[in-house]
């Protein structure tokens, strides 16, 4: 097995450790209790496997292909979703599924589990169902004005934010709703909180992100970006919110006065579209993949803290450490302690990295 080492500005160490072969594409990567790894693959199958070796073991799946996957706080259940309809719940304790429900839907788009890990909220249409963790309906949400793209529970476990045509809105923990709308002209495709709950991040098709404070419902709009809004991650201490579109990561720092009137950082690396992101767990590293089949780690917090140039023009970034891949990253994932990342392919691949 090929192996792949170096030192990420001459402190951490990254190392390959294994790699696997799935069936398709990987759609979603999750850790699990023991650090298992969790897998889900656009023909829908559910894969459970140890890091290393990695022998895969196939729970389950989706007759026509997957499209969500998440896991519960802890890591003892999954909840998956795909286009036959319906949201899966999975023990991962035993290997086995613990329910399939029929949500009303052709399709399930997004599932979210509550942060006390309670409840799963998925996508159904224009509607939002919740669910509890054995596959029970605790409440339908109104439609909202079209399909919705994108949900995230609050970081208390009391509110959920989705995002569809005309901007994000705000469902109660039983999915009623939805009410308190922050109106948009256009789409809205993705969602992010901040860890501490203060700001809703939204990201949308016509190539802005907004930011909706929470407690007053007070937005910003930032603009410029070259396409639309693809991916976004908060770091650890909800300092800095990662935005990906195009080939750049965009970097707005929220600290003391918020973002408004400060210059972004960029975070270079990638000559592909940034396809996803991810912060290591309370730590300093950022992950991003992208359709170049490249990940690129970076320690942005440093640079951030000098602020913008005396030009105002945005400070550029380069990556401590890239890792080259065979096809397009789709999936990267930071274990619980952030000493592993496994990072999905467009080929099916999975691959798992330690640092130290």
């Amino acid at each position: 097995m090929s192996r792949l080492k170096q030192k990420l500005r001459g402190r951490l160490t990254v190392q390959k450790v294994s790699s696997m072969r799935l069936d398709e594409a990987v759609i979603g990567l999750h850790f699990t209790h023991a650090s298992q790894l969790a897998a889900l693959t656009a023909a829908g199958s559910v894969w459970l496997t140890a890091t290393t070796p990695m022998e895969p073991r196939r729970l389950g799946g989706h007759h026509q292909g997957g499209l969500a996957l998440d896991a519960e706080p802890g890591g003892m259940r999954l909840a998956s979703g795909g286009q036959d309809g319906l949201l899966r719940v999975w023990d991962v304790v035993e290997g086995q599924q613990i329910a399939a429900v029929q949500t009303g839907t052709a399709w399930v788009e997004r599932v979210a589990w509550q942060p006390e890990g309670s409840r799963i909220a998925t996508t159904a249409g224009r509607r939002v169902g919740v669910w509890n963790a054995d596959g029970l309906l605790l409440g339908l949400s109104d439609d909202h004005a079209s399909t919705v793209a994108d949900l995230a529970w609050k970081p208390d476990g009391t509110q959920i934010a989705t995002a569809a045509y005309g901007g994000a809105a705000y469902l109660a923990a039983d999915a009623a709703g939805p009410h308190n709308a922050a109106i948009l002209k256009g789409s809205s495709l993705v969602l992010a909180w901040q860890p501490q709950g203060r700001y809703l991040a939204v990201g949308n098709q016509d190539e802005t992100v907004l930011f909706v404070t929470a407690e007053t419902g007070e937005t910003l709009q930032m603009w410029g970006f070259p396409s639309k809004v693809l991916a976004m991650a908060w770091s650890g201490d909800g300092r800095l919110l990662a935005t990906a579109a195009g080939p750049g990561v965009i970097l707005w720092d929220t600290s003391g006065r918020g973002p408004k009137g400060r210059v972004p950082a960029v975070l270079a690396g990638h000559t592909g579209v940034v396809t996803t992101l991810a912060w290591q767990p309370q730590g300093p590293i950022l992950a991003s993949g992208g359709s170049d089949g490249r990940v690129c780690l970076s320690t942005p917090a440093s640079h951030v803290r000098d602020g913008p140039r005396a030009d105002g023009e945005p400070t550029t970034i380069d990556p401590e450490a890239s890792i080259p891949l065979n096809d397009d990253v789709t999936a990267v994932c930071w274990s619980t302690g952030g000493r592993l990342l496994a990072v999905g392919d467009r080929g099916g691949v999975v691959s798992v990295y330690r640092f130290g």
